[in-house]
């Protein structure tokens, strides 16, 4: 890596983060590692330069503030008037409009531009909390039967997927795009193995997918229990199991809850995670 700055693609005053500022990047994303882990991913595997899995603004320099655009927006670094300038460099980029997540203070900052561009959220998800696991998990806890999918479960998986997609975000996964969209999701989740199933006759009854797999950090995400099976300690098991091999490869498991979800956050907690960070999603 080299410290040695580059200009980059101009978006108002803002700017693409060149090669030339790797380690200044790195340092913001090992500042907070918990936050960073979607931005340190694309760093890892593809460095700075813009590309098919995101890219990096920057105003003034990574030092001083940072976004990273994926398939979504994660605000980094930066004041109230750095997010303002990013908030309209992102929007200038004709991706979105797409959701926004990160330190709630961080999100609050930068949403308003969006704003402006993009319309009115759908959802402010204000009050979520990013919890994460630090201790050894209790064996005793984990369920047999919880693994990564595989390609040839795609089906059962895609129905379990779409169930938790109509109950957490209230909308039809298969909507937009004649639902393309959302197969090839579940399918490159397939594919990488970062789908995680417990199966009973065939049908998933618990799934959770690995957003985020950086150099220190997994992200968890997609928690879900079927119907029938809530209650009896699946979620937490199945959740469990997942942090358990995260855990084998070195990685600190973390997710993100919102702060209604009474049973969800004392399922994370029988787990042993705990609340790291005040966090914050947008829903567009």
């Amino acid at each position: 890596m080299t410290d040695t700055a580059a200009p980059g693609t101009g978006i108002g005053e803002c700017r693409e983060v060149g090669p030339g500022e790797s380690r200044a990047v790195s340092d913001v994303l090992a500042s907070d590692p918990l936050v960073s882990a979607p931005a340190a991913e694309k760093l890892a595997t593809s460095g700075v330069v813009a590309g098919a899995d995101g890219r990096f603004l920057t105003l003034g320099g990574p030092a001083r503030s940072l976004v990273f655009v994926g398939s979504s927006v994660l605000p980094l670094r930066g004041d109230d008037a750095d997010h303002r300038a990013l908030g309209r460099a992102v929007a200038g980029l004709g991706l979105g409009p797409m959701s926004v997540h990160g330190r709630r203070e961080q999100v609050a900052s930068l949403w308003p531009a969006l704003r402006d561009a993009w319309g009115e959220a759908r959802e402010y998800r204000g009050r979520q909390f990013l919890m994460t696991l630090e201790r050894p998990v209790d064996p005793a806890m984990i369920p047999d039967g919880i693994r990564p999918a595989t390609l040839e479960e795609f089906e059962p998986v895609l129905a379990a997927a779409a169930a938790m997609y109509r109950e957490e975000l209230r909308a039809d996964p298969f909507a937009v795009g004649a639902g393309i969209p959302f197969r090839r999701r579940v399918a490159r989740s397939l594919a990488r193995g970062r789908t995680w199933i417990g199966l009973d006759r065939g049908e998933v009854v618990f799934k959770a997918d690995v957003a985020a797999l950086a150099p220190r950090v997994a992200q968890i995400q997609g928690i879900w229990v079927h119907r029938e099976r809530r209650g009896a300690g699946l979620g937490s098991g199945g959740t469990a199991a997942v942090c358990a091999a995260l855990r084998s490869r070195g990685l600190t498991p973390s997710l993100v809850v919102n702060g209604s979800n009474v049973a969800a956050r004392a399922a994370y907690r029988r787990v042993g995670m705990t609340d790291a960070v005040d966090y914050a999603t947008v829903l567009l």
